[in-house]
């Protein structure tokens, strides 16, 4: 059940983007950001390329933004993940050129995640 909630909440949020304009979307992969990946890749009207690295998926997106004068996304997952893309968000800001983050979080620990990886600490 968690998984198709996840999957229709993130075609609600992905359509959303595109009645905004974004038509482009830039995915540094990851398991827990995998609904998201999905609903773009399941809408029609949409362009998507992944990237191995979020960095480098922030300044194509970047690329892509300027020189189609519209909004570009980036989907990657939680964390670090999410600080690689600053560099590109600085200069997106700075040159007025519209980026959109989509990231995904660690699940809440939960009933469903107790005992599991997904909300282990690394220990010290």
């Amino acid at each position: 059940m968690t998984s198709r909630w996840n999957l229709w909440l993130a075609e609600c949020l992905i359509e959303e983007c595109y009645r905004f304009g974004v038509t482009d979307f830039i995915i540094a992969p990851g398991s827990r950001s995998a609904p998201l990946a999905l609903a773009v890749e399941r809408h029609s009207q949409l362009r998507w390329r992944t990237h191995f690295d979020e960095r480098g998926a922030g300044f194509i997106a970047l690329g892509l933004a300027r020189g189609t004068g519209k909004p570009v996304a980036i989907i990657t997952t939680s964390g670090s993940a999410v600080a690689n893309l600053l560099p590109a968000v600085v200069e997106a800001y700075q040159s007025g050129t519209g980026i959109v983050l989509l990231t995904a979080d660690r699940p809440r620990l939960s009933v469903w995640h107790r005992n599991s990886v997904a909300n282990s600490r690394p220990s010290s």
